[in-house]
């Protein structure tokens, strides 16, 4: 198997939980909030917040689970990054 299709394969679109639906929206709506367009047109005036919700359950934002990365005193923090 190539790298890039291994990379793929670890590219989601549909959260496996709520708690990861909120971090992946949460990070999408501050891409909203500094200027990114919508990839979903919500009809009426909505909120960065309730957009990134809509696109995330949409399957409109790709993210990466990424493995824990160490913290100082050897705590370690998941938290997942989303894509272009």
């Amino acid at each position: 198997m190539s790298d890039t299709h291994e990379q793929d394969k670890d590219i989601q679109t549909i959260p496996d939980s709520k708690y990861r639906m909120i971090l992946v929206a949460a990070a999408r709506s501050k891409q909203i909030q500094k200027g990114d367009l919508p990839r979903y047109r919500v009809a009426g005036v909505h909120k960065p917040t309730r957009i990134a919700l809509e696109e995330v359950a949409r399957g409109l934002v790709s993210f990466e689970i990424l493995p824990p990365r160490e913290l100082p005193g050897g705590d370690a923090h998941e938290d997942g990054i989303i894509g272009g």
